[in-house]
């Protein structure tokens, strides 16, 4: 065994470990996964969509900013020139959102008419008994 191995095997033991590490914290608490938060969070993801289609530079675009200003005009030139390509996907991303939300909402009024279904079945075996 030389003197190199054992670096290499700690580094690896030490990388395993900030991976189970990073697995296994806890990370945001997920939102609520009701069929009306859904339907909200995909109604105000396609807003924002349908929003950010029009615009050039979208709000609160972190990445197009820079403290030198010749950065920024760079970035910026390079978003307007590449933003027509994307324009089409900010669309299709709303219309997909709306479509999702429109099937939560389907969903949502099945499972309340199962629910009823159910009620009226057990009202049946109730009365045969």
């Amino acid at each position: 065994m030389t003197g190199t191995d054992g670096p290499d095997r700690s580094d690896d033991t030490a990388a395993s470990l900030a991976r189970e590490i990073y697995w296994a914290k806890e990370g945001d608490p997920r939102p609520p996964t009701d069929l009306d938060s859904i339907r909200d969070r995909l109604d105000d993801f396609g807003h924002r969509m349908r929003i950010e289609q029009r615009q050039l530079v979208p709000i609160g675009e972190t990445l197009l900013g820079s403290s030198a200003g010749w950065k920024r005009t760079i970035k910026l030139a390079l978003w307007r020139v590449t933003r027509f390509s994307t324009m089409r996907y900010d669309r299709l991303l709303a219309e997909l959102a709306a479509l999702n939300g429109e099937l939560a909402h389907r969903l949502q009024e099945t499972e309340e008419e199962l629910a009823r279904l159910r009620d009226e079945l057990r009202g049946r075996g109730g009365e045969g008994s």
